[in-house]
């Protein structure tokens, strides 16, 4: 009898570990955004406006990448749309695919659309070196595809101008991985 209490107390002591309590680790701030990586890592970053820079961390808050983000001259940083490992090219840089704005004001009264002149945004993709792998001005939006198994990046391009409505959506193929 004293086998089994002592095999009883034994289980539940070893049960009460194994079923501890959560563990709080820390806080991120809400102007940080996650990510998961290709490979199941999740990171999460912020912007820096003033070092034009995106600051990439990991889950423990050590930071794992500083990025600079180049933005034209009149030009204003808008949002992060995706970060890539392998997605976009297949080597293992991070590519990061961003938008930026500008503000272009007619003083032409008569213009019937001021609105789709006065913010032009561009969709810009560059690798980790700041080195820009694509412009597309006057895009805002991107999606990744797969056709075939092969996986195509498809960019919104809205070109609007006067009456006519010039949206078009580029095509782009993507480099296979190795």
């Amino acid at each position: 009898m004293r086998t089994i209490m002592l095999f009883l107390s034994l289980t539940l002591l070893i049960s009460f570990h194994s079923y501890s309590q959560l563990e709080f680790e820390g806080v991120i701030k809400s102007e940080f955004k996650t990510i998961q990586l290709e490979n199941g890592e999740i990171k999460f970053y912020n912007f820096d406006t003033k070092a034009q820079t995106i600051i990439i961390y990991n889950l423990d808050n050590t930071r794992w990448k500083s990025i600079h983000i180049p933005i034209e001259n009149n030009h204003f940083f808008e949002e992060i749309k995706m970060i890539s490992q392998n997605t976009i090219h297949p080597d293992q840089e991070i590519e990061i695919v961003y938008t930026c704005l500008t503000y272009n004001y007619n003083a032409i009264e008569e213009n019937p659309e001021p609105e789709h002149n006065a913010v032009q945004f561009t969709l810009n993709i560059i690798n980790e070196r700041g080195q820009k792998l694509l412009s597309v001005p006057n895009s805002h939006e991107i999606k990744l595809t797969s056709v075939n198994g092969k996986t195509k990046l498809l960019i919104f391009k809205n070109g609007i101008k006067s009456f006519r409505d010039d949206n078009e959506i580029l095509v782009y193929a993507l480099p296979n991985k190795k």
